[in-house]
């Protein structure tokens, strides 16, 4: 398994987790309140927390899967920005 985390400069934190959170509520396992949320996928999972003008979100995936897994999780929270541009570089 690998980890991998973005630090995302936004002051939507919250309002981000509490989308994807519900988004992903209708297939997955999620748990998640006003500033932290966990996603189970089955064999990845994903933690989020804002922070003043910053989310930070971290992947857990197998290394063959991760990177899929930093697309995905990405181009959701990309969505639910939505006019808001956001820059998601993983390390």
């Amino acid at each position: 398994m690998a980890d991998a985390t973005a630090i995302v400069t936004t002051e939507s934190g919250s309002r981000l987790i509490n989308r994807l959170c519900r988004h992903w509520s209708h297939r997955f396992e999620v748990e998640h309140d006003d500033s932290h949320g966990h996603v189970d996928f089955g064999e990845s999972q994903c933690s989020m927390s804002a922070h003043p003008e910053q989310l930070v979100i971290t992947v857990h995936a197998g290394e063959e899967e991760l990177e899929g897994m930093q697309n995905v999780v990405a181009e959701h929270l990309q969505r639910m920005a939505g006019e808001e541009r956001l820059e998601v570089i993983w390390r």
